[in-house]
């Protein structure tokens, strides 16, 4: 069964996030895999304290136990067919995080987890993980859930930034059938920074050559642009966006840094989750 996984710390951020991966689940009909690194030699924060005092956190996993916040959660939302498997290690978050990921003891389909902006601009995992590793190393499509979204019960709307590009094609195609699962208008734009030749050509030529032709819920759309960054903040708006996705190339440095550049401009400026998607 293909599962989310969804790292957390107990804080207010990934708890917030935690309602995106439980509508994900329910439209995808995916397990939701809870995961949750200590390290009781260094400070833990308050909330993490005081679960550890309801919950034998060193022995957790050797007891078929549930982490009572998650499931006050599920109570609440009435989510009763969810599957969710609960995932505690020992040890630094990134390294054990990885570990898990690399071992494939589950089949990870998507990893979604709670951020938040930091006063050096560097957008984090919940206060000392940097997301840009995470992205760098687990080669897993990472939805990224801003700390101040707001989760208004469903994903209308999802937008996927193109190139036309041959690495596009793929992942496009897993979104549209996504997309219809959520019952949800997917946005497939181009920003036209060149204003060149008619961009129309290359976008037929794209569409067609898609193995899913069943486009009924996909709007096309090429925007002229000076400021990519204003005018997908702007469609983002106007068109009430519930999820961004877009490639995360590691082609250079430079793609890199405009690619987390954006995704950090559309978490601080719009409150909308990111789904970034990795390609070589």
């Amino acid at each position: 069964m293909d599962c989310i996984l969804f790292p957390t710390d107990f804080s207010e951020v990934s708890m917030n996030a935690f309602l995106y991966a439980v509508e994900y689940a329910k439209k995808t009909e995916k397990k939701i895999i809870v995961f949750h690194a200590y390290n009781l030699e260094t400070e833990t924060t308050e909330v993490e304290q005081e679960l550890y005092e309801k919950v034998d956190i060193q022995s957790f996993r050797n007891k078929k136990e549930t982490f009572p916040p998650f499931e006050k959660i599920l109570k609440e939302n009435k989510v009763d067919s969810l599957k969710v498997k609960y995932v505690v290690r020992e040890g630094n978050f990134i390294d054990t995080f990885t570990q898990y990921i690399g071992k494939r003891e589950d089949k990870i389909d998507v990893v979604v987890m709670g951020t938040q902006i930091s006063k050096s601009g560097l957008f984090q995992l919940f206060t000392e993980t940097s997301t840009l590793k995470i992205l760098d190393e687990i080669n897993k499509p990472v939805v990224v859930v801003p700390g101040h979204a707001r989760f208004d019960g469903d994903l209308d709307n999802i937008l996927f930034l193109v190139d036309y590009q041959e690495d596009e094609k793929e992942p496009l195609e897993d979104l549209i059938n996504e997309s219809k699962s959520f019952k949800a208008k997917l946005h497939v734009v181009h920003f036209d920074l060149a204003h060149g030749d008619s961009i129309v050509p290359m976008m037929d030529r794209f569409k067609a050559s898609l193995k899913n032709h069943d486009v009924s819920n996909v709007t096309f759309k090429t925007i002229d642009s000076i400021d990519i960054k204003k005018s997908l903040l702007d469609y983002c708006i106007e068109n009430e966006i519930d999820m961004v996705c877009l490639i995360n190339h590691k082609r250079n440095f430079y793609q890199r840094l405009f690619t987390y550049s954006l995704t950090e401009d559309l978490i601080r400026n719009i409150n909308t989750p990111v789904m970034a998607i990795y390609r070589d």
